[in-house]
């Protein structure tokens, strides 16, 4: 059998996908461990290794390839390399040797991945989705839903109302699902916002599992535990981290991942980094920060900062570009109020005039917001700069300028009585504003 007419067959399955099996990605992968390892089809023990991984994966899709030509095609060529190379004799050979034995579910890492080829998800705040192909939503989903859900992982998060307003909701519980492989037995991982830290393992105890009969010294799935605030789950035999992160009652998490992965036979129309936040939950974050009175008396909410201050914050702590907006947007209207012991002593400073000393007063007294959340964005800004490719980031400054440019657009087109929709009953929720606060302290000044 030539070389050539196996790359022709390995070339045609790999650009043109096939819905209704995994041909492709059979091919994909054995063309990519070819390529990494520079393997050429030759009767070596190596290549018949290989060969065999590929066929049991085209044997474990057999089952959705009825009546698919290219399927039998491929698995006819490839088993005519199999007898071509005598490769039993590489099984028979082992079977004398039990230190040598490899068995057919070797578990072999995938070959490292371009960095284009690596796709990046984070959910974070009340809640921020930044979605594999750029896009950025603020969106307001209550209960269970999976991020992101392969044949290799499924993340899982759980968002819940936090303040009892309407459309304030944070994510409270990740659930972490490490399916089974070759490389990896069943693991599972969880995290509520409820526990004093971010657990150090898996559920079953243990913070790693290896392989014996794997082709790297390295382990297949361990849980890297910063400290109570930041843990990283590294599924390293598919080059893929998943990433969470706690701040007071507040959790975030971080996908990474190559797009090799992420492909799955199912529908991704109910993961959250394919799909996007449900279009009814969905809030336009910019006109909030815009039209803050109209946007809390249309949702029954508070102001809890005012807009300058809260950009002063966000913008205090190093929060720029999507992060800073998301970081405005949840002091404004979804973080907590400070409570007095929460307050840091405030001395008049000298040598300044009122003004400026009552705006520091403003400041430090009534100033509700959280600074958890402050934080939290922070902490999603310094892991997307640190873990998203180069193009990936630079995708989304130019989608966060588009999305700019278009609620610029549409507040002028827009009547400015229907801004916001579905508007619930009114209430006596006050909204907090700094005039307010200078008729109680013009008298300390």
């Amino acid at each position: 059998m030539s070389i050539a007419y196996l790359s022709s067959i390995v070339i045609l399955l790999f650009y043109n996908p096939i819905n209704s099996c995994r041909v492709e990605e059979c091919a994909a992968w054995f063309q990519k461990t070819k390529d990494y390892e520079n393997l050429v089809p030759k009767a070596t023990e190596r290549y018949c290794q290989v060969l065999q991984t590929y066929l049991k994966c085209m044997n474990d899709t057999q089952r959705f390839c009825h009546g698919n030509l290219r399927f039998h095609s491929s698995e006819l060529v490839m088993r005519r390399h199999w007898k071509e190379f005598e490769c039993e004799k590489w099984e028979s050979c082992n079977e004398k040797n039990e230190d040598k034995r490899r068995p057919v579910n070797t578990c072999y890492f995938n070959p490292p991945p371009s960095s284009r080829k690596i796709k990046y998800c984070s959910l974070f705040g009340d809640p921020h989705l930044i979605m594999f192909n750029g896009t950025i939503q603020t969106c307001s989903e209550e209960g269970a839903r999976p991020l992101v859900d392969n044949r290799y992982f499924l993340v899982q998060v759980t968002n819940k109302n936090v303040r009892g307003e309407a459309l304030t909701t944070t994510v409270t519980k990740v659930t972490v699902l490490i399916r089974k492989h070759n490389c990896t037995s069943s693991l599972r991982y969880e995290a509520t916002s409820d526990e004093e830290g971010l657990p150090r393992g898996f559920v079953d105890g243990t913070t790693f599992q290896m392989k014996s009969n794997s082709n790297s010294n390295s382990n297949a799935v361990e849980v890297l535990w910063q400290d109570n605030n930041y843990v990283e789950i590294a599924l390293h035999f598919i080059h893929s981290s998943i990433h969470i992160r706690r701040q007071g009652p507040y959790l975030s998490v971080s996908v990474k991942a190559p797009s090799i992965v992420l492909e799955t036979e199912g529908d991704v129309a109910n993961e959250m980094c394919w799909a996007g936040c449900r279009r009814s939950s969905q809030i336009s974050a910019e006109t909030a920060v815009e039209q803050p009175k109209k946007f809390a008396e249309c949702y029954n909410r508070r102001v809890h900062v005012p807009k300058k201050v809260a950009e002063d914050r966000c913008r205090n702590v190093g929060n720029s570009g999507t992060f800073f907006d998301a970081c405005v947007f949840d002091l404004m209207f979804t973080g907590e109020s400070l409570t007095k012991k929460d307050q840091v002593p405030y001395t008049k400073p000298k040598n300044f005039g009122k003004a400026f000393y009552f705006f520091l007063l403003s400041l430090h007294f009534s100033i509700s917001g959280d600074d958890y959340l402050v934080h939290l964005s922070r902490n999603a800004q310094s892991d997307f700069r640190r873990l998203a490719p180069h193009h990936f980031q630079s995708q989304i400054i130019q989608q966060r300028v588009r999305q700019q440019q278009e609620h610029i657009r549409n507040l002028n087109i827009s009547n400015s009585t229907k801004i916001f929709e579905k508007c619930v009953p009114s209430s006596s929720i006050s909204i907090i504003f700094i005039p307010i606060l200078a008729f109680v302290l013009i008298p300390m000044i």
